[in-house]
């Protein structure tokens, strides 16, 4: 059988050509499928490493996340504890509030009644000290009215001045004073024996007098107990010694002898 010839190659060359040609091009095509498999792979790779650091990072944020929400979970805890705490106190104090205003409301006439209960003692006892004493007692009932001096500072003046009022009766005294007697305004020396005893004498040592607190008025004294009485006043003033000496002292009846 003859040969078919195609412009100069026969059939045969022709299949030879065409098949090299097919083959030469399934290389090439597996060339560039395997070069794009490598691509492919190291993409997939490089994603792979991409997502590992973000995965690491991700671990790593989680677990800081963690610590804080532990950590704001224990300062809630405490959180509560103190809040617990401050309502048991804000409770204790409110309490404490209402017993203060029920004192309070309690304390008030209490200390009415002390001032007046002070200025009646002082009408009946003994004249001494009379403006000393009186301006002290003002000084407590203006105080309960005054908005600026607090209700434990106003009970405590009261008691200081109760303190002072039994002091009165555990010293002796001399001090200068006015005296009203007789219609007769003078200025005289006064002799407190705590409260047994109650002396004036006039400055010129001209007469003399001893309280009777039954009576409410001066008794004069005779002229014999003038000179004991002066040197009692430099006693009382520190300017002589201490000596024993006989004062007169009131008596239901009238006034007696007695020892210093």
């Amino acid at each position: 059988m003859p040969q078919i010839r195609f412009a100069g190659f026969t059939a045969a060359a022709l299949v030879c050509l065409l098949s090299a040609m097919a083959t030469a091009q399934s290389v090439d095509e597996v060339l560039d499928n395997q070069e794009g498999f490598q691509r492919d792979a190291a993409a997939s790779q490089q994603r792979v490493e991409q997502l590992d650091d973000e995965t690491v990072a991700l671990l790593s944020e989680y677990h800081t996340e963690l610590e804080r929400l532990q950590d704001l979970q224990t300062y809630n805890a405490n959180m509560r504890t103190m809040r617990a705490s401050q309502e048991a106190e804000k409770a204790r104090l409110s309490q404490e509030l209402q017993e203060i205003e029920v004192v309070r409301r309690d304390l008030l006439p209490l200390m009415v009644e002390m001032i007046d209960v002070l200025a009646r003692f002082i009408e009946l006892d003994q004249p001494m000290l009379l403006t000393e004493r009186q301006a002290r007692l003002q000084a407590l009932r203006d105080n309960l009215g005054r908005s600026d001096v607090a209700l434990g500072e106003k009970y405590r003046r009261i008691i200081e001045a109760y303190q002072i009022e039994a002091e009165y009766g555990q010293n002796i005294e001399a001090y200068e004073g006015p005296l009203a007697l007789n219609g007769r305004e003078l200025t005289v020396d006064f002799l407190r024996v705590g409260r047994l005893a109650l002396y004036y004498v006039s400055l010129d040592r001209s007469e003399g007098g001893l309280w009777h607190p039954l009576d409410r008025k001066w008794q004069a004294l005779d002229a014999n107990h003038l000179a004991m009485l002066d040197f009692a006043l430099r006693v009382a003033r520190k300017q002589a010694p201490p000596n024993l000496m006989p004062l007169p002292l009131w008596t239901a009846g009238g006034t007696g002898a007695a020892s210093e």
